[in-house]
């Protein structure tokens, strides 16, 4: 967790268009109609035009002035430049980006940043049926943005264990609908209905909304589920499955770092190793993943008289249209910073209020803009707005809080045990019967008592945080010795066999030797007894019995 400076940058925007949809395929002259109007030069990425058809009111008047008829009119095309631009349109294309392909292109970005501290927003924007759901969630063989950074924040949080950092992710899933904030993760049939607030130092915030700790994937994938679920969704003319509410993901990220202190067992390398020492350093971060609803017009989805589909789709573009009016004016103030700064009304919308920290505050902030391939009119309006989006700045910082130890005096806590149970008697008595309870509580912990029961608690879970990442520490050092224990034994096994190789060739060689060496011997006996029986048999020759006898 390297230190990091307080970073102003500006909101990162990101183009992507989709392919066409099954219905938007057709042959004859409907193909022509639905021809792709945008394009993106292959040599560079962050370059976008998009086409004006030349039937369109956008068309420029001197072409209008000019030409005797249509076919005469000259092509107009809109030139755009972003951070990044995605080709998704036609999966054949060498140039076709996937969602594993886009994810790779500013995934690891995030999840640095992420682990850094730096609080994180993903949001996508776009008209109905534009692809914001299928970039952001997939689907079951085609995972989107959202599971596959999940994926690698639970992988990266496992390998930090070995660095004696403890990492805790967490997850709530909540949806803006009909303006009214909704708990997706409550565990009663329907979703919870939430208040938001302000913190004067963290900003908006969603009041009693469910947060559950998250282990694994497994765990993410039940959440998800379970969210999805209960979020709303109806069918339009432009999609089957047409989200009708704003989608916010949060996963919040807890490190906390323990360090070796001053201890006896700094002298012994074994011991030490297994020793995860003092909490030294904490860093809360957080990620917000939004799946916007579309932008839609009434004539184009089809929802006439339908009172609940025409109520939903109005504040939609409500919280859409002071979302835009929001960025507007911040992307005002930041191209004029020396003139007098307009007040942005993010009170205006839930949307906005929810998401102002990540439009102007401490985020980093990501905004991937869907367009359609053939729907001139929307994906101007789209690609306009995110040319203002461009120009907004953040003031990120890394969220990094240096630990000290809290002492806890057990003594003087032992002997105030029953002052400490009257001062809560007290309180409760007082919360009963007073409507400001929450005002009071919050002073109460202004008191020495409340003072001394507020850091006892806080000592007591920073030693539970400890013992419980202390036990994962140790189980994944036992995991790696256990590996290390297996490759030797290979090792050993390995040498043994090499061992008993060499023993039976050099049995083969003693064997081959003795058998040489024998034969050796042998031969020159006989050779040497050939020599002597030669020599008889030549006597016997030249043998004469009457020189004998």
């Amino acid at each position: 967790m390297s230190d990091k400076h307080n970073a102003s940058t500006s909101i990162k925007v990101l183009v992507r268009v989709r392919p066409l949809l099954a219905r938007e395929m057709g042959d004859g002259d409907e193909a022509e109609v639905n021809e792709c109007l945008v394009s993106m030069p292959a040599e560079d990425k962050t370059r976008v035009e998009l086409r004006v058809p030349k039937t369109s009111s956008y068309h420029s008047q001197k072409n209008k002035v000019i030409r005797s008829n249509e076919e005469d009119a000259e092509d107009e095309v809109k030139k755009y430049k972003f951070d990044q631009c995605v080709w998704s349109y036609d999966h054949k294309d060498e140039h076709y980006t996937s969602n594993r392909g886009f994810y790779e292109s500013i995934g690891p970005r995030v999840i640095q940043d992420l682990f850094q501290g730096f609080n994180m927003c993903l949001l996508a924007y776009g008209q109905t049926s534009s692809g914001k759901t299928y970039t952001m969630m997939g689907k079951q063989h085609d995972e989107g943005l959202i599971p596959l950074i999940v994926r690698d924040i639970l992988r990266y949080k496992e390998r930090l264990i070995s660095e004696r950092i403890n990492c805790e992710v967490r997850i709530s899933y909540m949806e803006i609908y009909n303006e009214l904030v909704k708990d997706l993760l409550c565990e009663s049939g329907e979703a919870k209905k939430c208040r938001v607030r302000e913190h004067p130092i963290k900003g908006p915030y969603v009041e009693n909304l469910n947060e559950y700790q998250i282990e694994n994937y497994g765990d993410f994938l039940s959440y998800l589920t379970r969210g999805n679920n209960h979020r709303s969704t109806a069918s339009t003319s432009m999609n089957d499955k047409s989200s009708r509410s704003h989608a916010i993901i949060t996963l919040s990220l807890k490190q906390t770092k323990f360090t070796q202190g001053d201890t006896e067992m700094n002298n012994m390398t074994d011991a030490n190793d297994m020793y995860i020492g003092d909490a030294e350093e904490e860093m809360i971060s957080n990620i917000k993943l939004v799946d916007l609803a579309g932008s839609e017009r009434l004539a184009k989805t089809k929802v006439f008289g339908q009172q609940d589909r025409m109520k939903e789709g109005s504040l939609i573009n409500k919280s859409l249209t002071v979302l835009g009016r929001c960025i507007n004016l911040l992307s005002s103030n930041s191209s004029n910073p020396t003139q007098k700064q307009a007040i942005v009304p993010y009170r205006d919308s839930t949307l906005s209020y929810i998401l102002k920290e990540n439009l102007s505050g401490n985020s980093k902030s990501f905004m991937i803009f869907c367009v359609s391939p053939i729907d001139f009119e929307e994906s101007y309006q789209t690609l306009n707005y995110a040319k203002q989006v461009k120009r907004i700045k953040t003031a990120a910082k890394a969220n990094k809080i240096k630990l000290t130890d809290t002492v806890i005096d057990w003594k003087e806590i032992d002997q105030s045990n029953v002052s400490i149970i009257d001062s809560l008697k007290d309180e409760v008595k007082e919360l009963t019967e007073k409507l400001n309870a929450l005002q009071l509580a919050e002073n109460a912990s202004s008191n020495s008592d409340g003072d001394k029961f507020s850091k006892l608690i806080l000592y007591l879970e920073r030693e539970i945080n400890k013992v419980n990442f202390e036990n994962k520490y140790l189980k994944r050092k036992l995991i790696l010795k256990d590996s290390e224990v297996d490759e030797l034994q290979n090792h050993v096994s390995y040498m043994d066999r090499e061992l008993l190789e060499m023993a039976y060739e050099n049995k083969g060689y003693k064997e081959q030797y003795e058998h040489t060496s024998n034969k050796y011997l042998v031969d020159n006996i006989i050779d040497k007894c050939n020599f002597h029986l030669a020599l008889i048999e030549s006597d016997l020759d030249e043998f004469d019995p009457r020189k004998v006898f």
